[in-house]
């Protein structure tokens, strides 16, 4: 009798295209920098204000299809198109600070209220929109922090994001972000999709250096010279006005505190180089007559 063999299907791994030849290795970086930033931003806006205890978990970056959430909101700007969407126990956990309901108010579990699973409130979705405006736009701050070019860092440009009304395709990469709070004992994600622009950017920023050399040659643009590609940042001290804390504090809307502009400092870091007077020019303010300090 014939005796049958069989071995065991050996697992294998689905390579996605988008990923071959692209440093996806040094995601890393950028998720441990939009972490840190998160962790900024939640502890300016809730922790500090509201004495909530909301921590910042893993960052991920996935590539596969997105999970099917509450609701996605997309937005928009010159360099690309983001969507945001974040569990609803994370808004009603934010929702019950803002509006003073207390931790006992609220049961243990993923749920922030009873009503976790009736229908969103306007105020709801306000706050989802709100939040996902100034999430997605620290989304591109991150990104813009890991290019290369003189533009990054302090003076990385600012993106302004404006609600879209088109979607991401399903399978956009995605952000996963963990988020807990320990009063409310809330376990919840955020998640952001980015589109091509977006992430072609982010991979551009994380290339090394040879291959974005190799980059910029193959479109044979010319190496500039160096008092061309070096940026520095001047900052004008415009206006320092002393006032006792007494008349400062009985300051009312619409009250008029008279200044007089003179001659400005122009520094460069801390260093202070020139000063420098003030003009108007078509409504903004310049600055000119530019003298060495001595």
């Amino acid at each position: 009798m014939d005796t049958i063999t069989r071995t065991a299907a050996r697992p294998y791994q689905v390579l996605d295209p988008r990923t071959m030849g692209r440093p996806v290795h040094l995601l890393g970086r950028y998720t441990d920098r939009f972490r840190k930033d998160l962790s900024g931003l939640f502890q300016q806006w809730f922790n500090r204000r509201y004495r909530s205890q909301f921590e910042i978990g893993e960052v991920t970056v996935e590539t596969t299809k997105a999970p099917a959430t509450p609701r996605w909101l997309s937005f928009g700007a010159h360099a690309g198109r983001m969507s945001f969407a974040a569990d609803r126990s994370v808004l009603l956990c934010i929702l019950a600070y803002r509006y003073g309901v207390q931790p006992t108010a609220l049961p243990a579990g993923s749920d922030a209220s009873d009503d976790a699973n009736e229908p969103e409130t306007a105020t709801e979705e306000r706050l989802a929109s709100r939040l996902g405006h100034q999430l997605t736009s620290a989304a591109a701050a991150a990104i813009e922090a890991l290019q290369p070019d003189a533009a990054a860092g302090a003076n990385a440009p600012r993106h302004e994001f404006s609600p879209s009304a088109a979607a991401l395709p399903d399978d956009a990469w995605t952000l996963r972000v963990r988020v807990s709070e320990r009063v409310h004992r809330i376990d919840g994600t955020l998640w952001f999709r980015l589109d091509e622009h977006w992430i072609a950017r982010l991979l551009r920023g994380l290339a090394p250096d040879r291959e974005r050399g190799k980059s910029r040659t193959a479109a044979g643009t010319p190496a500039q010279p160096l008092p061309a590609r070096l940026q520095l940042t001047l900052d004008a001290r415009v206006l320092e006005k002393q006032m006792p804390l007494g008349t400062l504090l009985d300051l009312r809307i619409g009250d008029v505190i008279p200044i007089t502009l003179g001659t400005s400092d122009v520094l460069i870091g801390d260093s202070r180089l020139f000063t420098a007077s003030v003009a108007e020019n078509k409504g903004k303010l310049c600055l000119t007559c530019f003298e060495d300090v001595e």
